[in-house]
């Protein structure tokens, strides 16, 4: 991966992270994604719309890409709430953003982009990484701890990262280059993907909230949906650099650090030691696939 790539995916990392840890002190997840999904549809209509009349990013080839992965989207949107509401975050986070790297692996190399050895190497040591996360010693390494009442949510959000990240890829393959085609294309992926949310929400019924849990102050899904608007423009504009999806969705599994360092700093009393070593080996692969990638 070049090294404006690798930038951009590390500073959408950052930016995942950090929406991702705001969501979970809602401690409301579903409601707090519910939230933020149609303000970024809402407020960024106007300037999508403008910007699609400038460029016509958004020709006939693509939409099929960007109506499937929205969809693949909103269903992540809807298990990943389920999940945290479910499990704790140490465990959900690394889990479901984990699962997909080899997967899309895999994909990549159906479509005749087979990963180099350093960078087979580097994704399997941060899939290592992100399984290791959940641990404070060794007598945890139990099935229980990624076998529970959240594992099926966890695999369904893993699985539709791998859906939205496949398509996303061929989506950026069709645009045209550069930031402000790949700023349109990520509005109507958000768009489709708030559609999505509100279809598989009204099919699976939505969870109940608590009174104690309903009162998030409304700054913060506004900020969380821009922030994840935000993250996945980067990505969306990064697929346009890099032949390899899994290289990009490995790259952003660097969330996983920024989160711990997050969690490190928010909650000191927990014992964060022992998750120091996943630290290290994500951090070991993320570099060989920078440098074998």
């Amino acid at each position: 991966m070049g090294g404006i790539a690798v930038g951009m995916v590390l500073l959408s990392a950052l930016i995942h992270a950090s929406w991702n840890i705001l969501a979970r002190q809602s401690h409301a997840e579903s409601r707090f994604i519910g939230s933020m999904l149609p303000i970024v549809a809402g407020v960024a209509l106007v300037p999508a719309l403008i910007g699609q009349y400038l460029t016509g990013a958004m020709h006939a080839e693509i939409w099929p890409y960007v109506v499937g992965s929205g969809l693949c989207c909103g269903l992540y949107f809807v298990a990943l709430g389920r999940a945290y509401e479910a499990a704790d975050f140490t465990v959900v986070y690394p889990v479901a953003r984990s699962l997909p790297v080899l997967l899309v692996a895999l994909g990549d190399s159906l479509r005749g982009y087979v990963p180099s050895l350093g960078g087979w190497l580097g994704m399997l040591l941060v899939v290592a990484g992100c399984i290791m996360t959940p641990l404070r010693s060794r007598r945890d390494l139990q099935l229980g701890r990624y076998f529970n009442r959240a594992s099926l949510w966890m695999v369904i959000t893993a699985l539709g990262t791998v859906g939205y990240s496949l398509l996303d890829k061929r989506g950026a393959e069709l645009l045209a280059p550069g930031p402000a085609y790949a700023a349109v294309y990520t509005y109507f992926f958000y768009l489709f993907a708030m559609i999505g949310y509100e279809v598989f929400v009204r099919t699976l019924g939505r969870p109940a909230v608590t009174a104690s849990r309903a009162d998030t102050p409304r700054w913060m899904p506004a900020a969380a949906g821009f922030m994840s608007a935000g993250a996945y423009w980067l990505v969306v504009w990064a697929f346009q650099m890099v032949s390899h999806a899994s290289y990009v969705v490995a790259f952003r599994q660097s969330s996983l650090i920024i989160a711990l360092l997050m969690a490190f700093a928010l909650y000191p009393q927990e014992r964060h030691r022992s998750r120091l070593l996943s630290v290290g080996v994500i951090t070991v692969g993320l570099v060989m696939i920078a440098l074998g990638g």
